[in-house]
């Protein structure tokens, strides 16, 4: 169910439905321009534009472009580390195997990125330090998330080995990685594979 308290305004928080609305507005129309242009080429201007508002509005909420970006960053990490934790309550995860759980959690990550569209402009955050900076503490939440995940599974294992396993702070390279792995497998067994 939309729940319009889930999109965050860093400067004033909106009390009322139609600030909340605009946040969703200004954030939405930031997240198409960004899909479309990428960070650097877009501005608060094309934002307050695309989102049919007047520029004053859009700082009355968000000071600049980065607390825009953080704000994006955030809901993308904490609605697939709800997807996350929710794998980790489930009662029958000690039961499935490493290639279950890995796959359920990719699938069930795969699906979010099918229905809301790539984020893949987050990426680029990682070649600015200021955001990159900014948004840290939401990608250890998603690598903590993630970790919670193998820990429930099996307990014994350690904050290092969870690390190790998921290479740094982005998991889904990993998943990719084995999942074409994977795939070559399978291909190399009817011997029509392209490595």
């Amino acid at each position: 169910m939309y729940d319009p308290d889930k999109f965050k305004a860093s400067r004033t928080k909106p009390l009322q439905a139609r600030g909340k609305e605009r946040v969703r507005v200004i954030l939405a129309a930031a997240l198409g321009l960004f899909k479309e242009r990428g960070l650097e080429e877009v501005t608060t201007n094309d934002i307050a534009l695309r989102a049919h508002i007047p520029i004053g509005s859009l700082y009355r909420y968000y000071p600049n472009k980065d607390a825009i970006v953080l704000a994006l960053t955030e809901l993308y990490v904490y609605d697939v580390c709800d997807i996350f934790d929710n794998i980790a309550q489930h009662p029958v995860l000690k039961y499935l195997s490493w290639d279950e759980i890995l796959l359920l959690m990719v699938d069930a990550w795969a699906n979010y990125t099918k229905l809301n569209g790539p984020f893949t402009f987050l990426y680029a955050e990682k070649a600015n330090p200021r955001l990159y900076l900014l948004n840290r503490p939401a990608w250890q939440h998603f690598t903590d998330s993630f970790n919670a995940v193998l820990k429930k599974r099996c307990p014994e294992v350690g904050t290092n080995d969870a690390y190790i396993k998921i290479a740094g702070s982005h998991p889904h390279h990993d998943a990719v990685g084995a999942i074409a792995s994977y795939m070559l497998k399978v291909c190399n067994r009817h011997k029509h594979s392209f490595n």
